[in-house]
C-alpha cells in the first residue's frame, strides 16, 4: 500500500513537471507569434499558460527557462508598447519584467536581472509620470 502511494505521487510529479513544461512552451509560441504578427492577443493566452507552468513548479524548482519566456514575454510587450504607442502594453510590459526580476533573482542570474531592471526603466519612462507602478526597491 505504501508502495502505490509513493509510486502516485512520483507519477503526479512526473505529470506535473511535464504539464509545466507544455504550458512553458505555449507560452513561448504565443509570445513568439505575438512578435512576428504585432497582435497583442497572443501574449493574453502566454500570461495565462505561464501562470499554470508556476502552479506547477515549487520556487525553488523554477527552471531557467520559465525566467526566459517571462523575459520574452516582457520585451514583445515593451516592443509591441513603443512601436504602438499601446500604453496597456507598456503596463503589461512592466508587470511582466516585475515578475521576470524576480525569476532572475531566484535563479541567482545577476546579468539578467540587471538587463531586465534596465528594461523595465525604460517601459516606466515610455508610460511617463502618469504610471502607476511600484518601485524596484518592492518588487525584487
Amino acid at each position: 500500500m505504501i508502495r502505490k502511494a509513493l509510486d502516485l505521487k512520483r507519477d503526479l510529479k512526473k505529470t506535473n513537471n511535464t504539464l509545466a513544461l507544455l504550458n512553458r512552451e505555449l507560452a513561448a509560441q504565443m509570445v513568439l507569434l505575438a512578435s512576428q504578427t504585432g497582435d497583442s492577443a497572443p501574449l493574453i493566452q502566454a500570461v495565462t499558460a505561464l501562470r499554470s507552468a508556476e502552479q506547477l513548479y515549487s520556487i525553488e524548482s523554477t527552471p531557467r527557462e520559465n525566467a526566459e519566456v517571462q523575459q520574452a514575454l516582457a520585451d514583445t510587450l515593451l516592443t509591441l508598447g513603443r512601436t504602438n504607442d499601446d500604453q496597456e502594453a507598456l503596463i503589461h510590459a512592466i508587470e511582466a519584467y516585475r515578475g521576470a526580476i524576480t525569476l532572475a533573482s531566484l535563479i541567482g542570474d545577476n546579468d539578467m536581472r540587471r538587463d531586465l531592471k534596465q528594461n523595465y526603466s525604460t517601459a516606466k519612462a515610455l508610460l511617463g509620470d502618469g504610471a502607476k507602478t511600484q518601485s524596484l526597491f518592492k518588487v525584487a
